[in-house]
């Protein structure tokens, strides 16, 4: 996990628009005369729908590190709570599966089950941007902040394709930091 973690922390801006978006959006378009007109299994989805959990996958990757690290590197007495974070984490990886298998299907689930589902997804999806946003701007300024402050990276991460190019520049250079520091650290000791 952790060479996972490293990979998109150090990743350039466009290495991760790349990965998350150009390569999907260019399957999905190469894909579009392929997909059955009229969809009665998750099975009509065929590798298709591995790709896009997959890329989904990417995407919580992506932020699961930004969000661990800009924690790791926020003062004690600022951090936030982690253990809703790693819910929203995992709770859209295991909800999406069992919607395609609930829904697309026909089953005959009724709304009232499907719908608040969807809305838990939907609100983990928003606190993933929250908790990343606020703790990005935390980890920069080392002191509490309001919503104005961190409103910004919140909406860069939200349109993502425009925002990869002005938020990962600064995850470079906060993991950068933190790794001379380290490094400094570790040569001081070992000079002792």
């Amino acid at each position: 996990m952790k060479a996972v973690s490293n990979f998109f922390l150090r990743a350039r801006h466009w290495q991760i628009f790349l990965l998350l978006f150009a390569v999907p959006t260019i399957a999905e378009f190469s894909a579009i005369g392929g997909i059955p007109s009229g969809i009665r299994s998750w099975h009509d989805f065929g590798p298709g729908g591995f790709f896009f959990l997959g890329v989904m996958v990417c995407f919580l990757a992506w932020f699961g590190s930004m969000g661990f690290f800009f924690r790791s590197i926020v003062k004690p007495e600022l951090r936030m709570e982690i253990q809703f974070f790693r819910f929203a984490l995992v709770y859209p990886v295991v909800y999406v599966p069992i919607f395609f298998f609930l829904v697309i299907p026909d089953t005959g689930v009724p709304v009232w089950v499907i719908l608040p589902l969807h809305l838990a997804c939907m609100v983990c999806l928003f606190y993933l941007l929250y908790f990343v946003s606020k703790n990005l701007v935390l980890a920069e300024t080392g002191k509490h902040v309001s919503f104005y402050e961190y409103a910004g990276p919140f909406f860069l991460l939200w349109f993502f394709p425009i925002g990869v190019w002005i938020v990962q520049p600064k995850v470079n250079r906060l993991y950068a930091e933190k790794s001379s520091t380290e490094a400094f650290t570790a040569t001081s000791v070992a000079k002792s």
